[in-house]
């Protein structure tokens, strides 16, 4: 490594440029570092795949402050990066139950 930072691994590259491979057959055939499929957000977070885009829809429409500011960037962000790479989904579990929540308890109080 030069400098102080060393140089940017193949894995991390592989999550921002498609074609960027690690030169290693065995670690680019493990199925964990393929790109998710929408089979795989369904099989991990369940129901609450249905209830997210509600829950991002009015937290972006209603209910915008600051503090769920962050839910937006951070939902997009986990999204983003859980696309890339299969085993990422792990990162959506906790912004789809936040946003999901958020859903159920303002369809909750309307009703």
């Amino acid at each position: 490594p030069t400098g102080f930072f060393g140089p940017i691994s193949s894995r991390v590259r592989g999550l921002f440029v498609k074609h960027t491979k690690t030169g290693n057959p065995l670690v680019d055939s493990v199925a964990e570092h393929q790109a998710a499929k929408p089979e795989a957000y369904q099989q991990y977070l369940d129901i609450v795949v249905r209830i997210v885009p509600i829950g991002f829809g009015l937290i972006a429409l209603a209910f915008t402050n600051d503090a769920s500011s962050f839910l937006l960037v951070y939902g997009l962000a986990a999204y983003f990066f859980s696309h890339k790479m299969v085993r990422l989904i792990l990162l959506t579990a906790p912004i789809a139950s936040s946003l999901g929540g958020i859903a159920v308890g303002r369809t909750a109080a309307w009703c």
